[in-house]
């Protein structure tokens, strides 16, 4: 949601609170805050009052205009059309100078002499709010020639950016913002009253026929108006343009306008088109089931209420007669029926999915104020209504219980006007007791935790004092929970990777363990009567069993192996230990149809990819294992943390052809190095960090592990984590290969400056050159 703090300051009176304020309270009243831009104007950018306007002498697209500037009437060429509308212009004067460093000097165009420029909003850094130039005119304040554009509050303005949780849709208007700020602030809620100044003598229902079918589960609003004029504003176009949700047609400009300030829905109807003659206009309100309102007249739909309207019925500034429509739904009843029958929506459903303003009068009266302020429309004198029956929810509230909740008393009197700000009626039952109805814009509210949350986001998260925690329950968790929680979450993380679960016999082949170098049973402890010849000991690893596997599954056809086992194998004294064993062989991925039926094959890269989607945070190092499947170029022992967890490698090419298998690669972990340890919080900085890259010229045998432990021996508080991101060699580079390295850098003390990251990279770059001889690429 964006609002403007002087469209704000409409419903609030905000004197006194400064920008800075203005934000803590918006995020401690849980309204975060993306985005709090001041609107920043050139100097000697000023109002000009057109005087005379006519063509340029030698160019048919040029206009010569006569301007008062307040110093005195100058010459200015311009090129939009729609300078001939004008009145009141942005002016920059000679010495001014516009974003991208556009300096303004006098100038001849074709000729003709320009002591200045008319500008659009977009050539002054605001957002684009039409085409040609920047119309201004009273709306914006009183327009005074020479005066500076940056003295208006109402364009040099604040823009304000919050994110909003999916239950905080009465907050999807300034109103609803305002109503928020009114609570924190203690300060009264400003209702905007408005009247139509011209009004029509026949009444609306002289005009318009209106019946009902059913029980109609929304409330609906119609005024029928007599369009002579319908024009916005610069104030209008240029508040839709800073929040994004600028529309050019002056109607459409007009509804979302008030839509925006108040909330509720509204929508126009071009009246002439709904009419079969010259009776009143037929006009149907069903519903089909609850929540699904259907507005007709005849055959021809207009809208489904809070879901769509029938665009070929929809009014344009063009339109003579317009019937205007303001609605609520409870998007309690409206989501769930949408999302029944599929319907599509437009834009507004968003707004009433999540819950619209229901205080209809209030949307309308706005719409009236925004078409009196430029326009000219006759509004009916008399309306159309339709209210459903709607029970309004009352929660019990045990102040007790409610301080037991935030975990500190709070004064009654302190819960009864922050309620009574937001909107809630209070009704007093007996002493520490009493019943809050709720708003029906806060179709979220339904218990006593809720409105705890209420009192809370309004008195301040930081105002409550800190407690110590009081566990009442014992730990019931147990080392046998922990292994079958880390086991399941393994298999789900491997699946997910793309890993099939292979369940293997605890018995292998001890010629084939011998053959590849893997331990073997004492003879003490031996098997007696093994089952078969050829499972003859217990297993000592569940690689061999895997590739055993694999072999089975390239004989059915199987082009992509990837496998995966947890299960016990034994050391010599026949002592059982637990391991997490992989193994991928031959394609990486399906055929299909983007890899044209030729899927590309597994490599180190991609194996190294899968484990860490199961993994999660690991390094790598030299390998330190040493049997008959480890491929000597290939390998290495993987850590987590400080801790080594097992081997990973590619299989030895006479073991692959040994069992017939293609590109393969293996990983061997111990089950036990997998169990998370315990870790203490640690403070998360609450300040930006950044990234910075250095490429670096290194030795070719170095390995990237000697740069690492240089830079983790750096005592440097600003380096949070560092990577590399590329590797590149050349003959070019002859003895010598580029290293890029990434490094975030962060502070938990204040924001970074550009000192601070210097002396940090050179710090780093000293190391690296003194530390491994890199040289700066």
């Amino acid at each position: 949601m964006i609002v403007t703090r002087s469209w704000l300051e409409e419903y609030i009176d905000l004197s006194g609170i400064d920008n800075d304020r203005l934000y803590e309270t918006f995020n401690s009243i849980g309204l975060e805050v993306d985005r709090l831009e001041p609107v920043v104007l050139p100097p000697k950018v000023v109002v000009g009052k057109i005087l005379e306007c006519g063509k340029h002498p030698d160019a048919d697209k040029l206009n010569v205009c006569r301007v008062d500037t307040g110093d005195g009437e100058r010459q200015i060429v311009c090129g939009a059309a729609n300078v001939r509308e004008a009145e009141y212009v942005a002016v920059a004067l000679p010495g001014a100078v516009l974003p991208g460093d556009f300096a303004i000097k006098p100038a001849k165009l074709r000729g003709v002499e320009s002591l200045g420029m008319i500008c659009s909003t977009g050539e002054l850094g605001l957002p684009e709010s039409g085409p040609g130039i920047w119309i201004l005119d009273e709306s914006l304040g009183e327009m005074v020639p020479g005066r500076e554009l940056a003295d208006y509050a109402k364009i040099a303005d604040t823009v304000i950016e919050l994110e909003l949780t999916a239950n905080r849709g009465d907050c999807l208007s300034v109103h609803g913002v305002a109503r928020d700020l009114s609570a924190a602030f203690e300060r009264p809620l400003r209702r905007v009253e408005a009247k139509p100044r011209l009004t029509s003598k026949r009444g609306i229902a002289r005009s318009v026929d209106l019946h009902t079918h059913g029980v109609i589960d929304a409330d609906l609003l119609y005024v029928l108006a007599e369009n002579e004029k319908v024009a916005a504003d610069a104030l209008i176009r240029l508040r839709l343009a800073l929040v994004d949700a600028y529309r050019e047609e002056a109607l459409e400009a007009l509804l979302a306008y008030a839509t925006h300030a108040t909330g509720v829905i509204l929508r126009a109807y071009d009246a002439q088109k709904l009419r079969s003659g010259e009776g009143p206009l037929p006009l149907q309100i069903e519903e089909k089931e609850r929540g699904f309102v259907a507005v007709r007249t005849g055959e021809t739909e207009l809208s489904i209420v809070g879901v769509r309207q029938n665009d070929e019925t929809q009014a344009t500034a063009e339109s003579r007669e317009i019937l205007f429509e303001a609605s609520y739904i409870d998007p309690e009843i409206l989501v769930p029926m949408v999302a029944r029958n599929g319907l599509q929506t437009d834009a507004l459903y968003y707004r009433s999915s999540r819950g619209s303003e229901p205080d209809l009068d209030f949307g309308m009266e706005a719409l009236f104020a925004a078409c009196d302020a430029k326009g000219e429309c006759r509004f009916s004198a008399t309306e159309l209504r339709i209210e459903a029956e709607r029970e309004r929810r009352s929660v019990p509230v045990d102040l007790k219980k409610l301080d037991a909740i935030i975990g500190q008393h709070i004064p009654a009197g302190k819960v009864y006007t922050i309620l009574e700000k937001l909107g809630f009626t209070v009704h007093k039952a007996s002493e520490g007791v009493f019943g809050a109805v709720v708003p029906p814009w806060r179709h979220d509210i339904s218990n006593l935790q809720d409105i705890a949350e209420e009192i809370l986001r309004i008195v301040g998260i930081n105002r409550i004092d800190a407690q110590p925690l009081q566990l009442t329950e014992r730990n019931r968790l147990t080392e046998t929970t922990r292994r079958y929680r880390l086991r399941r979450d393994l298999r789900q993380r491997a699946v997910a990777a793309g890993y099939f679960e292979a369940v293997t016999y605890a018995f292998a082949e001890k010629a084939t363990l011998e053959r590849y170098g893997f331990p073997l049973l004492d003879e003490s402890v031996e098997l007696v009567n093994p089952i078969v010849e050829e499972l003859n000991t217990l297993r000592s690893t569940l690689t061999v069993n895997l590739l055993e596997a694999a072999r089975r599954n390239l004989s059915y056809g199987k082009r992509r192996i990837p496998l995966f086992e947890i299960g016990s194998v034994f050391d010599r004294e026949r002592n059982e230990h637990e391991k997490f064993t992989l193994l991928w062989s031959g394609d990486a991925e399906e055929p299909s149809v983007v890899n044209h039926g030729k899927p590309p094959r597994i490599d180190f890269a991609r194996f190294v990819r899968t484990l860490g989607e199961i993994l999660g945070e690991f390094t790598l190092g030299p390998c330190r294992e040493t049997n008959g499947l480890i491929h000597p170029y290939q390998s290495a022992t993987l850590y987590l943390g400080d801790r080594p967890a097992g081997w990973l490698s590619k299989l030895h090419p006479e073991a692959a052809k040994a069992f017939g298998l293609e590109e393969s690669y293996l990983a061997e972990l111990d089950f036990e190095a997998l169990i998370p340890p315990h870790r203490n919080a640690e403070a998360i900085s609450n300040f930006q960090g950044t990234y910075k890259d250095l490429s670096l010229l290194v030795e070719k045998e170095l390995p990237y592990a000697r740069m690492a432990e240089i830079l983790e021996a750096l005592d440097l508080p600003l380096l949070q984590r560092f990577f590399p991101i590329d590797l590149y060699e050349d003959e070019s580079l002859g003895e010598r290969k580029s290293v890029t390295l990434r490094f975030f850098l962060q502070s938990s003390e204040g924001t970074l400056c550009e000192e601070a990251i210097e002396e940090t990279m050179e710090r780093i770059l000293s190391s690296l050159v003194e530390g491994c001889g890199a040289r700066l690429r």
